[in-house]
């Protein structure tokens, strides 16, 4: 049952459909909280990318604009791998329907170079990530955003004072861009009880999918730990990558 706070915050809350096969009905039905900055947090090859890439894919076959930054990954290599999955990636960007941006070389520190050398090419690539960003979301106006991965981005502050400011900064200036924003990032900790990090805290929601072996079996287990403004479901369910993406499955419960 929804508190009355939750149920207040509701009333006053747009959504928009996520395009993620089973993901709204675990919203309430309701879909992903318009304007609203999420994390997206998993292991390798859980399909972090092709949620992103799916979101923003949906999004444009109803007429919302989207732009895809990719800070670790080509261009080309992404458009190469959601192809296998059967997003049409590249023909949607083409049609100028959704933007693509490697953000690799701006957030990139190379040779050996003093710490507090490292640091201001840190900041500065942290800067120019964040102009490029909104840039990108104004011209033509963007409605849903993807950063993949912010992971790549947290290395270049290894001091936590510092990686927390980092952070804090690009949510505080994707914030005003209004645009329904997934910043990919990697799991930290691949068992089944983990502690938030400190950037997860400053989002509006939290979507963990995790693979586990399980008497060597690789299971996937996709849960909404957090979700502003939806009395979401907060059980772990299994998902699997397939045509068109990630698949959840809102019936079934991941009980291992």
């Amino acid at each position: 049952m929804q508190t009355a706070e939750l149920a207040e915050e509701s009333r006053d809350t747009e959504y928009i459909p996520s395009g993620i096969q089973g993901l709204d009905e675990l919203l309430d039905g309701k879909g992903l909280p318009k304007g609203s900055i999420i994390f997206i947090v998993g292991g390798p090859g859980s399909g972090k990318t092709t949620l992103g890439l799916q979101f923003l894919c949906n999004g444009a076959a109803s007429g919302d604009h989207g732009v895809y930054f990719s800070l670790d990954e080509p261009l080309d290599s992404v458009i190469r791998n959601s192809a296998k999955v059967g997003l049409n990636v590249d023909q949607l960007y083409r049609e100028r329907k959704i933007g693509l941006r490697d953000a690799s070389p701006i957030i990139s520190v190379e040779g050996e170079i003093s710490a507090q050398k490292f640091l201001r090419s840190a900041e500065s690539g942290l800067t120019s990530l964040i102009n490029k960003v909104d840039g990108a979301t104004r011209s033509p106006p963007a409605q849903r955003l993807v950063i993949d991965s912010l992971a790549t981005l947290i290395l270049q502050f290894p001091v936590d004072a510092e990686r927390r400011l980092a952070i804090k900064g690009i949510i505080e200036a994707i914030r005003p861009l209004n645009c329904t924003t997934l910043l990919v990032s990697e799991l930290s900790d691949t068992a089944l009880e983990r502690a938030y990090a400190f950037e997860e805290y400053l989002s509006d929601g939290v979507i963990v999918m995790m693979s586990l072996n399980v008497g060597g079996e690789t299971l996937q287990s996709f849960t909404v730990e957090k979700m502003r403004g939806v009395d979401h479901d907060k059980l772990a369910h299994p998902y699997k990558i397939v045509k068109g993406g990630i698949q959840v499955f809102p019936t079934e419960v991941a009980d291992y």
